[in-house]
């Protein structure tokens, strides 16, 4: 008990404050703690994934083992004991260390505190005591593991090790950015660098509850070792940036996660230039709005398929003109221009006129064969089944929503 006083704690914090400035890692600092006081340490991410560990080589509590020899708890360790029975609300929640002797850790106690950065949980570090007289010894230190673990996670040797890229960082906060940074050639020199590439798609998450703490975990272990997303949280929301993509569908790890925590997710479909990427960023926001109000959590819903709900949710003033025609009007519209053609003139009279081919043709003042040769060309432009009862009644809401669009610009 000689080892657990006031003033061997003040000496061990001023021998890691001096090792912090020659650049020690956490890893060092685990051990450093170790040896000093004999108290076995470990650190992991907001994910639960191993950073450090400290202590005996035979692991007593079960979990940490896990987390050691595995990497990472399992899916159900995560659920059944760290979330469900509120062991991270608990953590987050205090901003300091807590004594944690039950879920989890009933067989077990210990302390437990997280690791904040700029108000971001970025992980956990835990004291396992095995004597309850150095219970207050064991929060005091445990909050120095914390406060030592937030300075070392901002530097570059922990960025380094642990794959943590502060270009891609930087990146993700202008690629977001869309009014500071409105054209893609402001960031040139950050995609070189992290070397993003098509094809693309933007997704934006949030938790049911607004919990932030799973949302970082849910973060945590999207990006774990993915080198192809670009990722921010602001406002409560997740979003991601997806790259390199080579299928349609977003992958079923993806998905799981999302219906696995219960997310509200939106999605912009998939592009191939970030040249106009505020446009697939809104279409992103849009669609997880239409998700949240609509109450369909545990999906990803595409902005595509949530058009009409989104034209029914927001106001069209706040829709950009182009998110406003979906490709395959849009797909309609540059044919127009190439060809000095009438295809969505046409379209939109045929739609008004309940896709009747003589009212149409008397309508537009053109032969009815001339007609059925501009409806098939449609059809081939759009990939499009344009009598299809659903598809007409979109088609017909993007223009009347252009229509009031270009009012209210007036």
């Amino acid at each position: 008990m000689d080892r657990y006083t006031e003033s061997n704690l003040i000496d061990y914090t001023n021998q890691m404050i001096d090792q912090i400035a020659q650049g020690c890692t956490i890893e060092e600092l685990a051990a450093r703690t170790y040896q000093t006081f004999e108290l076995p340490i470990i650190v992991a991410d907001p994910g639960y994934r191993f950073i450090a560990y400290a202590g005996d080589e035979e692991v007593v509590d079960p979990y940490w083992r896990q987390i050691i020899y595995s990497g990472e708890p399992t899916d159900h360790t995560i659920m059944e004991y760290y979330i469900n029975d509120g062991l991270m609300t608990a953590i987050t929640g205090s901003k300091e260390a807590l004594h944690i002797d039950w879920g989890v850790c009933e067989d077990y106690p210990q302390t437990c505190g997280p690791i904040y950065i700029d108000q971001n949980l970025e992980g956990f570090a835990s004291v396992l005591f095995l004597d309850k007289a150095i219970l207050e010894f064991s929060l005091r230190l445990n909050n120095l593991l914390c406060r030592f673990c937030a300075i070392l996670m901002r530097s570059k040797n922990f960025r380094l090790k642990h794959a943590i890229n502060p270009v891609k960082e930087l990146l993700a906060q202008k690629l977001f950015d869309t009014v500071n940074y409105p054209t893609s050639a402001s960031l040139e020199e950050y995609l070189s660098t992290v070397q993003v590439k098509a094809n693309y798609c933007l997704c934006v998450l949030s938790e049911k509850n607004r919990d932030q703490t799973i949302l970082s975990h849910v973060k945590s272990r999207i990006v774990k070792g993915r080198s192809d997303i670009l990722y921010l949280v602001k406002d409560q929301k997740l979003y991601l940036l997806l790259h390199q993509l080579k299928q349609q569908a977003l992958e079923k790890t993806f998905l799981e996660l999302v219906a696995q925590y219960g997310l509200y997710c939106g999605s912009s479909g998939l592009f191939s230039s970030l040249s106009k990427r505020d446009l697939y960023i809104q279409r992103a926001e849009l669609a997880h709005e239409a998700a949240r109000s609509l109450d369909q959590s545990g999906r990803c819903l595409d902005f595509a398929d949530s058009y009409s709900e989104t034209l029914m949710l927001q106001p069209i003033g706040r829709i950009s003109s182009e998110n406003l025609m979906t490709a395959p009007l849009q797909a309609l519209l540059h044919y127009d221009q190439q060809h000095e053609a009438e295809l969505a003139k046409t379209l939109e009279a045929y739609l008004f006129q309940r896709n009747d081919i003589n009212k149409t043709s008397n309508t537009l003042h053109i032969h009815r064969n001339t007609l059925i040769y501009r409806l098939n060309k449609i059809r081939d432009l759009t990939m499009v089944e344009i009598d299809d009862p659903k598809a007409a009644w979109q088609l017909q809401l993007m223009f009347w929503a252009a229509a009031i669009k270009r009012q209210t610009e007036n």
